[in-house]
């Protein structure tokens, strides 16, 4: 097992923080950003995330906790709304462990590192992804079982959160201008430390004579998901009032990043979710509140006309550049990497119908979107559980009463519009969601909630004079 240089920074800021677990949830949100890089090597074959050390060192304390007898307002209710998760995950080990041996070698599946030269659908057999994929949504489901467990405490920083959270969109905005400026003009980029993770295979992707960009994510796609769920994050906060570190110019700034990442799926989620989201708000929100971010929207856009046309003065080939960008995107359905993409999906629908609906086992196959991803590896039920946790989730925070001026609100507008992106975008391209980072949004969300819920219980109580200490949420 051997350290990164970025791996030993966060160690040590993991172990300084070890006794403030608030501290350890904004390190997770800032460091969810290193997608591609690893805190530490195993075997030399397997990276362990940037964001999973100071995250298990949340978990960590959390079990130490409950083993000198502490006990959280409001676990109860977040292991209902978690159940389907949990599940999930239980399902996940059970399936890696008996399908691939029930149905080996008669049904055909697209492997999780597929043949770069030739890439071709193998007979199914156990492998690592059924070991690799399954550690991953255990290890993520008690991470946010726990960290929701936590966060369902009196006196969270919710506002520190959620600047932390933007603390690292802006992270990754400049990461993915500093990437442009090295893939253009030669200048020096931190890969080394970025890609520093031999669980991904990093390659520089190119449109003709313009660069894909990717900051610190494996590949633009990663880059795409992310930058969706921060797009979405950025606005929801701004009609919720939230003004602290300018949520609208990080949303311009994001916006930019994602067409430098030339992702069509996250173009086309910022094109039809930000509309609608303005549009939701419209009946709602404060009037002049919309008034104001509408301003600011068109001040931040008549800002980027003018530096877009004054790149094009000074950059003559700019629009023969675009036009190169706008063409390939345009014909992306009948490229060879379309086709494979399409095939993957194809072939993990077809193994779950091969399988009666119960799927390949965890791990086991690869797709390009998530609905034929979960389909192929954990069959009905896997896609079943989902779709209850998102119900219940749902329903949760809906019911979540409090004044709108309650920092926990600011919490669940944020980073519920945050998780909503990401699924958004990974439903069109991306085969699964492993990172740390979409599971700890999903806990501040149930906690968040909880949390008003138990203030609100406590608020009644106390009014007919019940003790608060008395107050408990089942």
């Amino acid at each position: 097992m051997t350290a990164t240089l970025l791996g030993l920074v966060v160690i040590g800021l993991g172990i300084a923080a070890a006794a403030r677990p608030a501290v350890l949830v904004a390190l997770v949100l800032v460091g969810g950003i290193f997608d591609a890089a690893a805190a530490l090597v195993v075997g030399g074959g397997f990276g362990v995330p940037v964001a999973m050390v100071p995250a298990l060192l949340l978990a960590g304390h959390v079990v130490a906790q409950y083993a000198l007898g502490m006990r959280y307002p409001g676990e109860a209710l977040v292991f209902r709304a978690m159940l389907p998760l949990l599940l999930l995950a239980a399902w996940a080990v059970l399936s890696a462990q008996v399908l691939p041996d029930l149905f080996g070698g008669r049904i055909m599946v697209w492997p999780n590192r597929p043949d770069p030269l030739a890439p071709v659908a193998v007979p199914l057999q156990r492998d690592s992804g059924n070991v690799t994929q399954t550690l991953y949504i255990v290890t993520n489901t008690i991470i946010s079982l726990l960290a929701a467990v936590f966060l369902t405490r009196a006196a969270i920083p919710w506002g520190r959160l959620v600047e932390a959270y933007l603390l690292g969109g802006y992270a990754v905005v400049i990461l993915c201008f500093w990437n442009l400026a090295a893939r253009l003009g030669g200048v020096w980029f931190p890969a080394e430390l970025l890609y520093s993770n031999p669980s991904w295979a990093i390659v520089e992707q190119w449109l003709g004579p313009v660069p894909r960009i990717q900051g610190p994510f494996s590949e633009p796609a990663a880059l795409a998901v992310y930058l969706s769920g921060l797009c979405m994050a950025c606005l929801s906060l701004a009609i919720a009032g939230w003004r602290r570190f300018r949520p609208m110019l990080l949303l311009l700034l994001a916006i930019a990043c994602m067409l430098l990442s030339t992702s069509t799926t996250g173009l086309a989620v910022l094109a039809a979710g930000l509309p609608l989201m303005l549009l939701a708000a419209a009946g709602t929100a404060d009037a002049r509140r919309l008034a104001a971010i509408a301003r600011t929207m068109g001040v931040l856009v008549a800002a980027a006309g003018a530096a877009v046309a004054v790149l094009v003065l000074a950059v003559p080939g700019l629009p023969d550049m675009a036009g190169v960008v706008i063409e390939a995107s345009l014909d992306k359905a009948d490229s060879d990497s379309f086709a494979g993409r399409a095939e993957a999906d194809r072939l993990a629908i077809e193994a779950m119908v091969a399988t009666g609906g119960l799927g390949v086992g965890w791990g086991s196959t690869r797709s390009s979107s998530l609905i034929p991803g979960i389909l192929g590896n954990g069959g009905v039920p896997g896609l079943l559980l989902v779709l209850l946790l998102c119900w219940n989730v749902l329903r949760l925070t809906l019911r979540a009463p409090g004044p709108a001026w309650h920092p926990a609100r600011f919490a669940i507008m944020g980073f519920g519009a945050a998780i909503f992106g990401q699924l958004a975008a990974a439903l069109v391209s991306a085969p699964g969601i492993t990172n740390v980072l979409f599971f700890l949004q999903l806990a501040i969300v149930v906690g968040a909630a909880v949390r008003l819920r138990q203030d609100a219980l406590e608020s009644s109580r106390l009014a007919w004079g019940v003790p608060a200490a008395s107050v408990t949420l089942r």
